[in-house]
């Protein structure tokens, strides 16, 4: 697999990984984002010191994640959203000392969670989504349902839902400061930023901590049939010689010629 070079630990690596396979997997993983990302949020209370490649992946994995033609092109696709949010509000609950890193990333990229607490309700740009780029014409494929229809409604029961106002406390404290120093001491170099992110604090300044959800696996009729296909894969493969198949009427899978 070919992963950026970074400097990091473990988790880093394990998101690193988990950003390729989404990005860039065969577009039949889809069915597992919901188990990927159940796995960093079920880690993320407990991420120290991430480096900034890997912070940089969770906010390009939320960038396009929130934009509105993936957001209104299946009835299930914000629950990845919702997944992003928890896991950037548990690391700035419990372990906002030691990831400058993602807190500079959170700044940069504060645009997109304005965009996310002010997602339109009304039907006409609910059912006419953002257009989108040509890169994004073979994801729009994977993830969209040409049978449903996104309503003002349906917008409407999740988004007064979604879990901003840790994030929203902290850019409200944070970005004054940030906007500040760089004036003052003419501050160009990112390195110099993440140095005072470093040694701030938001002590008494974010709301009361939330408890620590740890997910269980919990099997669904995506993953069932994933996983399904997947087994009996195996059993084709790795059983062709003798071939034990041949002259039955046994149908594994069907062969579908490109």
């Amino acid at each position: 697999m070919d992963l950026p070079i970074f400097t990091g630990n473990h988790a880093d690596l394990l998101i690193l990984v988990f950003h390729k396979i989404i990005t860039c997997g065969h577009h039949r993983l889809q069915p597992l984002f919901d188990c990927i990302l159940t796995i960093i949020v079920n880690i993320s209370p407990y991420l120290k010191q991430m480096c900034m490649v890997s912070a940089s992946k969770l906010m390009h994995l939320l960038e396009a994640f929130s934009t509105p033609w993936f957001l209104f092109a299946n009835h299930t696709n914000y629950h990845l959203v919702f997944f992003l949010l928890e896991i950037f509000n548990n690391i700035i609950q419990y372990q906002f000392d030691g990831n400058a890193h993602l807190m500079y990333s959170i700044i940069r990229k504060r645009h997109v969670f304005h965009q996310l607490s002010n997602l339109p309700e009304d039907p006409s740009t609910v059912s006419k989504p953002t257009r989108k780029r040509p890169e994004q014409e073979q994801d729009q494929q994977i993830f969209s349902n040409d049978e449903w229809q996104p309503s003002r409604e349906w917008v409407a029961s999740w988004r007064k839902k979604l879990p901003l106002q840790t994030i929203m406390r902290l850019l409200q404290v944070l970005v004054p400061q940030v906007e500040k120093i760089c004036i003052d001491k003419n501050l160009t170099d990112e390195s110099e930023i993440i140095t005072f992110l470093q040694n701030g604090t938001l002590v008494g300044l974010l709301p009361v901590p939330h408890p620590i959800l740890m997910r269980k696996y919990q099997p669904n009729s995506a993953t069932s049939v994933w996983f399904r296909r997947y087994m009996w894969g195996l059993v084709f493969l790795r059983n062709t010689a003798p071939p034990i198949w041949c002259e039955t009427t046994i149908k594994l899978f069907e062969v579908q010629k490109m």
